[in-house]
């Protein structure tokens, strides 16, 4: 029984390194996902220091992990408002977020709000320029 139980696990084994194995270098089952769903795996983790370390693993998690789908920003220096994720006032951020995202306020700005209400879940914080 005891040897059935071996051949059964090398024979495990086996599969799982020819689906892993590409010219002899590890593949990663995460890296079988598709970029959406990537990303909505990276949506789950701490902005600071999780999903910033996230993008330093490689090009194609760097440009996921920065998209600015994850990452809102009001930034009111910026005259081009029609780059993607950025806005020139915290409420606008706040009005298009979705449940969960992190918007990035600009440091060192006033940003002056009054009344605003925040019904959903976001992460609000500080950047340098």
């Amino acid at each position: 029984m005891e040897d059935e139980e071996k051949i059964n696990s090398e024979r495990s084994t086996k599969r799982f390194k020819s689906k892993t194995m590409k010219n002899n270098s590890f593949i990663a089952p995460i890296n079988n996902l598709d970029d959406g769903c990537l990303m909505h795996v990276f949506s789950f983790l701490s902005p600071i220091p999780d999903r910033y370390n996230t993008a330093l693993v490689c090009h194609r998690w760097n440009y996921l992990a920065c998209h600015p789908r994850l990452w809102l920003r009001v930034d009111q220096s910026v005259k081009d408002l029609s780059e993607p994720g950025v806005f020139p006032d915290l409420k606008t951020a706040v009005s298009v977020a979705r449940p969960g995202d992190t918007i990035l306020i600009a440091a060192g700005g006033s940003h002056p709000v009054s009344n605003i209400q925040i019904k959903k879940q976001l992460c609000l914080s500080t950047w340098s320029l």
